[in-house]
């Protein structure tokens, strides 16, 4: 494309690559030392979903991955994904293909790149994790030399890890080109101290959006209070992967406890992030890939500021005996940069920036308004009109006061920051005093407001402001006459206009070599200040938990070793914010799981509250491993490696599978991954078949989860049926050592006279009803469907469901009634 102002690129690139997936590669042109090619032109780099840089329209709040997958002849998949806007690299080891489709959807990916030699079919667990996050998929050869791009030294990272560095950097060699070399990441992280989540939990607990595809009503938008770009996308990355270290998790929940209790301070630290802290990963990566403007560097200036203001009121704040040793680690973990931030701030004018960039904006305002109305064209030049100029009359003076010709130079760069620009700078002052000198002496020879002036097509010249004839002084050489002006050329005034202009271009390059300098200097202390930058992420996801904390009510939970989860008046923030609007209470509820049974089947009506306990139990135990506060009135929680989910299910008509395919391909997953410390919350398996077939597979795979694998488990169900299985008030049960691994908790449907409610208490026992006849019945069935439904159950229930006969119940509920 061609023909569009080149401040708009990033609109089309919105649109061709964000929004469509498309390739677009751009073309720049180049000076060259050719005579009869003044110009060559190249491609300097080919833009794609995963290799956005800084754009204006990235996500701030969101990482802009990209991602390679290579499979090795073992078996083996190794996973590299890196941010280019932020440099956020990482690594991983998958052992399956599943274990990399739930990788994929915790990455969230823009772009995964495959070999071409591993492409995998519609049906294959990596396809299907492509698929459903929307990622472009690209493919190349994988790369036959081992580059070392990115810096990573394959002593660092296993052999599969190393195989995806290599293709990932081979795909980003053909993308961003001649950006390519300056291309600086941080060591990859790993992720082998997280818990795991696989798609199906993310999707199910709603961490980043709602089943909806909404972000709105997501654990992320309700707790996260985050005041910077870069602890926003930490944040996510937090509450994606908790930590499964527990000196970690209770070092994060040191911090939030201090800012929870200490308000004065939280406030000051999340003012001076909000006021001065800006993206400073990205800014860095532009000015890494040379792509930078001054502006980036005054960021760089605020950062460090703010750095040494947050510092020093910690330092204020910590001193005090009550102080945690956890903050005091994170300050020594910090390093100051003072002496950069003061060059900087010594080096760069920022009022002139600031002027520029408003002249800037408003003639980018004027040019777009112009061309989206389709009023500009080739010919379109905003010429100011210029008025008929008036004789002064010669009673006013004629000489100038001001001792320098013409204007300021508006510097970048403070002159006295440099002693070449200093002297550079005042030998063109002077050569504005000789001009302003010689001005005036013209005046005052010719008796006419003469003025020096530098004119395209002219020169320097000396401009008469009537055509009348007067005695000129002999070094005047005409050089144009009109019916209103003359111009002349003085030998004095070309020397002098050349100095200057001389002088100019010697100041613009020595401020371009300054500007750059300082460039280099901030790349020198690059490491210092992105890890300065990721701690001070991680400051703003802390604060952020304790303003959530405070505007939540959520209270510090307890994590340890054990195999228990004890949580007091547990709550779901999602469903009680609904609530809340509907100006209704959520009912809380208790959870004590692991300590004298593993496994809780919960029984109850529909509507019952079974599915949101059973995810707000989940939700606690990922809030308490980010290292966040929780809503409950208190909690205990044993250190949990993995959560599975499997609750809701739908046809899958892409792959031909129906719904109970589905849910019994997510239950072996979570049977053959789980270990003795994962938290499985399972909602109504076995609901997709007949009767006899589902509890059948509902028993087994309970009897496989509390016997086997013995995880916590919360087994939601209405096969009440189970619990008699189990033996639930019977003197000898049939298997006591399965017994003594499950408890039985219910939920109610209360009946006050006509009004019927639903408790949503969680308590013990067993619910052998689920009212779905009352449930069909306030969702609005027809009178005589239920009046019939009501029979067939009242028959089915008398005769019993295991072997019914269907003529007889035919005959009975349809027979006319007297």
């Amino acid at each position: 494309m061609a023909g569009f102002p080149i401040h708009q690129l990033d609109k089309y690139l919105k649109v061709l690559v964000q929004e469509h997936g498309k390739l677009v590669a751009i073309c720049d042109e180049f000076k060259t030392d050719v005579k009869n090619l003044p110009f060559q032109r190249r491609v300097t780099r080919v833009v794609s979903p995963g290799t956005l840089i800084d754009e204006r329209f990235l996500d701030p709040f969101h990482n802009n991955f990209i991602l390679a997958i290579t499979e090795s002849e073992e078996g083996k998949f190794g996973l590299a994904w890196l941010d280019v806007s932020t440099a956020d690299f990482q690594t991983s080891e998958c052992a399956d293909a599943k274990s990399v489709r739930d990788e994929i959807a915790r990455i969230a990916p823009r772009e995964v790149v495959l070999v071409h030699d591993n492409i995998y079919p519609p049906e294959h667990p990596i396809s299907e994790a492509i698929r459903r996050i929307q990622a472009v998929n690209s493919q190349i050869s994988m790369p036959e030399e081992i580059t070392n791009s990115l810096g990573v030294e394959e002593t660092n990272v296993s052999a599969a890890e190393f195989s995806a560095i290599n293709l990932l950097t081979g795909y980003l060699s053909t993308r961003l080109l001649e950006h390519m070399p300056d291309m600086h990441v941080d060591a990859p992280q790993h992720t082998d101290k997280t818990m795991h989540m696989d798609a199906a939990t993310l999707a199910a607990l709603e961490i980043r959006e709602t089943n909806e595809r909404s972000t709105r009503g997501s654990l992320v938008n309700i707790l996260r209070r985050t005041v910077t770009q870069g602890g926003a996308r930490l944040f996510v990355h937090w509450l994606t992967a908790p930590s499964t270290s527990i000196p970690l998790i209770r070092a994060r929940q040191s911090i939030v406890d201090l800012f929870l209790h200490r308000s004065f301070l939280h406030q000051d630290i999340r003012m001076i992030m909000h006021t001065s802290i800006g993206d400073v990963l990205r800014t860095l990566q532009r000015i890494s890939l040379r792509r930078n403007d001054v502006q980036d560097l005054l960021e760089i200036r605020d950062f460090i500021q703010a750095m040494d203001q947050i510092l020093d009121r910690l330092k204020s704040e910590t001193s005090a005996p009550v102080s945690g040793s956890e903050l005091n680690e994170w300050m020594l973990r910090c390093t100051s940069l003072h002496e950069l931030g003061e060059r900087l701030g010594e080096a760069i004018d920022e009022r002139v920036m600031q002027k520029r960039m408003e002249q800037q904006a408003a003639l980018s305002k004027q040019f777009d308004s112009l061309y989206d109305t389709g009023e500009a064209t080739t010919e379109t030049v905003d010429v100011p009109k210029v008025r008929k100029q008036r004789r002064v009359p010669v009673s006013m003076p004629l000489l100038l006061e001001e001792p320098l010709w013409g204007d300021d130079i508006e510097h970048l760069i403070r002159p006295d920051s440099s002693p070449l620009l200093r002297t550079l700078t005042d030998q063109y002052n002077e050569c504005r005093a000789k001009a302003r000198i010689l001005e005036n002496s013209l005046r005052q020879r010719h008796e006419e407001h003469v003025t020096l002036k530098f004119l395209l097509g002219q020169g320097y010249i000396v401009h008469f402001p009537s055509p009348r004839s007067t005695a000129l002084d002999e070094s005047l050489t005409l050089a144009y006459k009109t019916k209103t002006t003359r111009t002349f050329y003085h030998p004095e005034w070309s020397k002098i206009g050349m100095k200057l202009q001389k002088l100019r271009d010697q100041i613009t390059e020595c401020e371009s070599r300054l500007l750059d300098t300082l460039r280099l200097e901030v790349l020198v202390h690059s490491s210092t200040l992105r890890r300065n930058a990721r701690l001070l992420d991680q400051l703003d996801v802390l604060q952020s938990f304790a303003q959530a904390a405070k505007d939540l009510s959520l209270v510090r939970p307890h994590v340890d070793e054990s195999y228990e989860l004890d949580i007091c008046d547990g709550r779901h923030l999602g469903v009680e914010l609904g609530l809340m609007e509907q100006e209704r209470l959520f009912t809380k509820n208790d959870l004590e799981l692991g300590q004298n049974a593993r496994l809780h089947l919960i029984t109850g009506p529909n509507m019952g509250g079974k599915s949101t306990f059973l995810r707000q139990n989940a939700i606690i135990a990922v809030l308490a491993q980010a290292g966040s506060f929780v809503p409950a009135g208190a909690a205990r929680i044993g250190v949990v490696d993995a959560i599975f989910s499997r609750v809701g299910a739908k046809d899958d008509l892409f792959h031909n599978r129906s719904t109970f395919m589905v849910e019994m391909s997510e239950t072996a997953d979570i049977l053959q991954r789980a270990s003795s410390r994962s938290f499985v919350i399972a909602d109504e398996i076995g609901r997709g078949t007949n009767t006899s077939v589902g509890l059948a597979v509902a028993f087994s795979v309970l009897h496989s989860l509390a016997a086997r694998i013995q995880c916590r488990t919360l087994f939601a169900t209405h096969y009440y049926e189970l619990a008699d299985m189990l033996g639930f008030g019977q003197d000898q049960p049939p298997s006591p050592n399965l017994s003594q691994q499950v408890a039985f908790f219910c939920t109610n449907l209360v009946k006050h006279g006509e009004v019927l409610w639903f408790s949503h208490r969680v308590r013990p026992g067993v619910n052998r009803d689920s009212h779905g006849l009352v449930v069909a019945r306030l969702a609005g069935m027809p009178e005589d469907t239920m009046e019939l439904a009501t029979k067939t159950h009242a028959w089915i229930v008398q005769h019993g469901r295991a072997h019914i006969d269907t003529h007889g119940l035919v005959q009975d509920v349809l027979k006319p009634q007297p």
